[in-house]
């Protein structure tokens, strides 16, 4: 009886710290900040996230301090709405547009993979290579060949 209280109890925990973590966007905040660490590769990363931190909680105290000064203007025309805080971060610089060809399903369907042999040198060279990135890491062996 007490394991089960104790479950859910833990549910329970879990379900306010999921919704505490989507109210403020943590997990978008955290994606922007690796962005900006690893975009910027400091010699110090923690003085560069404090930095940063400290930075972006500057622009929501200006972001807040100015919709409070239109909240107080807009009190006399009722009919106007405020738009609402954009959690996005500022000061990043965007990415360039991306375009590539279209593909329709047949091209899909008809897609013969090109395979290029290689010798056992260069694919123990690409092995060391793959098994230490992150993108590759979940792949199992044939996967990788």
């Amino acid at each position: 009886m007490a394991s089960s209280s104790t479950s859910s109890e833990e549910e329970r925990s879990l379900r306010e710290c999921e919704q505490y973590v989507q109210k403020h966007n943590v997990q978008q905040l955290l994606k922007d900040c690796i962005i900006q660490l690893c975009t910027a590769r400091p010699d110090r990363p923690m003085a560069f996230l404090r930095d940063y931190f400290e930075r972006l909680e500057k622009e929501e105290a200006q972001q807040m301090a100015s919709q409070h000064k239109s909240s107080m203007r807009s009190d006399s025309r009722e009919d106007e709405v405020s738009p609402p805080m954009n959690p996005v971060v500022r000061g990043r610089s965007r990415r360039g547009a991306i375009s590539a060809e279209v593909y329709t399903e047949e091209d899909a369907a008809s897609y013969v993979r090109k395979v290029i042999p290689k010798d056992y040198k260069s694919m123990a060279a690409l092995s060391k290579a793959m098994e230490k990135n992150v993108l590759f890491a979940h792949l199992d062996d044939n996967e990788r060949r």
